[in-house]
């Protein structure tokens, strides 16, 4: 009795320590500086949706909210916490749920212990590297921040056979993030399709109730509003501002090849498993049902490529948000589920077990077959690299190459020398741990030591000093006697975190992107009106060569992110004429202007200097 307590006592200890582990991992490749780029919007609603007092009449937290079961369940906290501490608390929370959902949906399918960890090491590492529409599962905190760990465990349910509870850990997970559920859903009933199992639609129907908090939002969005407007709203959404995870065809061609090699590798090295049992055929059921969706956002996308307003429509839902994060898992459980079934196999040969010599030999083929990929890719071929030679695209064909060998060798039966039968699991195995541990290995050690170093937020200044003056500008705004909490502000049109550390409104911001079609609408036109200048020449090349961006035939106008001046903020108002500032002033409803030191706009336009340090200036700018 003693002994079985002992044991459970112990497994328990090893199930915690295991998590903990994982929730390192995640915060190693999600611990990025606060804030993230995302967190200043989605923490700016949450507390704007409890305190409509906190940066009073801000255009963007005026807009309607699409997310009200994160804002609600979350915002809340910010009566007694900072912007800061709200975004430690979420990240630990989001990480602690999903170190325990992937441990549980890793234990259900493989049946080990500790294989939650270098899978959760590879699906962190395949995420980050391997996205092809820039998508995540370990960031900042928002509503989807929440949604992936329910979406995991209502995988950790499918894979078991609990149809029942995988509707309503979905439904959810869609309260928390609409897309994120929703397609998680549409995969699911494509397993349900594989599968050949009726649905549990009373399960299916107290899953779709607790959705409504997550879907009623997002259809209240564009309610009440004329169809032209929320065409030209989407058209917006779709081309001009999230055209980098909506457009398959505006999409990096390197990062389109990496997630296409990566499926391959799935495919290839992880998939059609001859002792693969019904839990892990359910789990590459969901994988697959994902590359469906994505496969079928990429046919529509190009079939719909000449009229903008119903592509626009069509594309805007994510279409490949889902398999960039399953894709990812699928290599990294596949791969952790085959070399578990080498070991064992080769514990059962002893006879066969391999020497130094014979993984030393399997080591240099795998290099030499890399270094030749490399050369043919970056010293014959000459690819047009984006920036310099992707490694990763050579990495992946180079573990392709390999596995494709030993297929060939395998299949005609070859037992020579070099590729013996026990040559081939040492191969098999190095591919493997080169897949699960090596590669990601080098990403965390990196990663870990960035960690350790001073570094600010990738929503501020590339430049320490200009990140560090700005956030001393921010405080000073924020201070009552300084100004007051009605006080509205003109910005820098890239600035994310000035809500943030100022805690006060401002009119439009690139990042700002409101949700509904009316404020969309007025958003762009105001980035157009504040800061793009008449002399910004324009021409997108893409537009001129035939409607890269998707939309009508023939020559178009740039993107509106390519209109905006690229002079710096205070050289671009300086451009303005003074009767332009007044009445963009007079529009507005702005008090003052947060811009760099140079040039001086008080000279030009008479501003009042309140506040100045070496990279900035607040200007007071009422009845001037």
């Amino acid at each position: 009795m003693s002994s079985n307590r002992g044991n459970k006592f112990s497994a328990r200890w090893s199930d915690i320590f295991e998590v903990g582990i994982l929730f390192f991992i995640f915060c190693i490749f999600g611990g990025s500086p606060i804030p993230d780029v995302n967190e200043p919007y989605y923490i700016g609603k949450a507390i704007h949706f409890w305190n409509a007092s906190w940066a009073i009449d801000d255009t963007f937290l005026s807009s309607r909210d699409s997310h009200w079961t994160f804002y609600f369940l979350f915002g809340w906290t910010s009566f007694f916490l900072s912007p800061y501490w709200m975004a430690v608390l979420g990240r630990g929370l989001t990480w602690f749920l999903l170190a325990l959902s992937w441990r549980r949906l890793c234990f259900t399918i493989l049946r080990t212990r500790w294989s939650s960890i270098p899978t959760g090491l590879a699906m962190s590492y395949y995420v980050l590297n391997f996205n092809m529409a820039g998508e995540w599962i370990i960031g900042g905190v928002e509503g989807k921040s929440f949604a992936f760990p329910l979406v995991l465990f209502a995988l950790s349910e499918l894979v078991r056979g609990e149809w029942g509870r995988v509707w309503i850990f979905l439904g959810a997970a869609s309260a928390f993030h609409v897309l994120v559920g929703g397609w998680s859903v549409i995969a699911v009933i494509i397993v349900h399709l594989f599968c050949w199992r009726k649905p549990n639609y009373y399960f299916m129907l107290a899953g779709g109730l607790i959705s409504l908090s997550g879907v009623i939002p997002g259809l209240l969005l564009d309610y009440g509003t004329v169809g032209d407007i929320v065409h030209e709203s989407h058209r917006i959404y779709v081309f001009e501002r999230l055209n980098h995870h909506l457009v398959p065809y505006m999409f990096s061609w390197t990062r389109i090849v990496r997630f296409l090699l990566l499926m391959t590798l799935w495919i290839f090295c992880c998939r059609f498993m001859p002792y693969c049992g019904g839990r892990q055929r359910r789990f590459e059921f969901f994988v697959w049902g994902t590359i469906i969706i994505s496969a079928i956002g990429f046919f529509l996308a190009y079939i719909l490529r000449s009229d903008a307003s119903m592509s626009a429509s069509v594309l805007r839902f994510y279409w490949f948000r889902m398999s960039d994060v399953s894709v990812p898992m699928g290599i990294a459980i596949g791969s952790m589920f085959r070399l578990l079934r080498l070991l064992v196999e080769l514990r059962k040969s002893p006879i066969c077990l391999p020497t130094f010599r014979d993984w030393i030999i399997a080591a240099l083929i795998s290099v030499t077959i890399f270094m030749s990929s490399g050369y043919l890719l970056f010293g014959v071929f000459m690819f047009s690299w984006t920036r310099s030679p992707d490694v990763a695209i050579t990495w992946c064909i180079t573990i392709l190459l390999c596995r494709l060998i030993l297929y060939v060798v395998n299949s005609a039966g070859r037992d020579c020398g070099i590729l013996s039968c026990c040559r081939l699991k040492i191969w098999l195995i190095l591919i493997y741990v080169v897949i699960l541990i090596y590669t990601p290995m080098r990403e965390f050690t990196e990663l870990a030591d960035s960690r350790t170093r001073f570094a600010f937020s990738r929503a501020e200044s590339k430049k320490p000093i200009q990140a560090y003056k700005w956030r001393e500008a921010c405080n000073w705004i924020s201070d009552e006697k300084n100004t007051s909490k009605s006080s509205k502000f003109f910005i820098p049109y890239d600035s994310v975190t000035f809500k943030w550390y100022a805690n006060r409104s401002n009119i439009t911001v690139w990042k700002e992107v409101p949700q509904d079609a009316n404020s969309l609408i007025e958003w762009a036109k105001s980035i157009e009106e504040l800061y793009v200048n008449d002399s910004v020449s324009g021409k997108d090349p893409r537009r001129e060569s035939g409607g890269d961006s998707g939309g009508e035939s023939g020559g178009r106008l740039e993107l509106l992110i390519d209109k905006i001046s690229k002079k710096t903020f205070s050289q671009m108002l300086n451009q303005k004429t003074p009767d332009e500032m007044k009445r963009l002033q007079k529009k507005y409803r702005f008090n003052y202007i947060l811009a760099p030191i140079s040039p001086n706009l008080s000279k030009r336009f008479g501003f009042k200097i309140v506040y100045k340090n070496s990279e900035y200036c607040v200007y007071k700018v009422e009845d001037f």
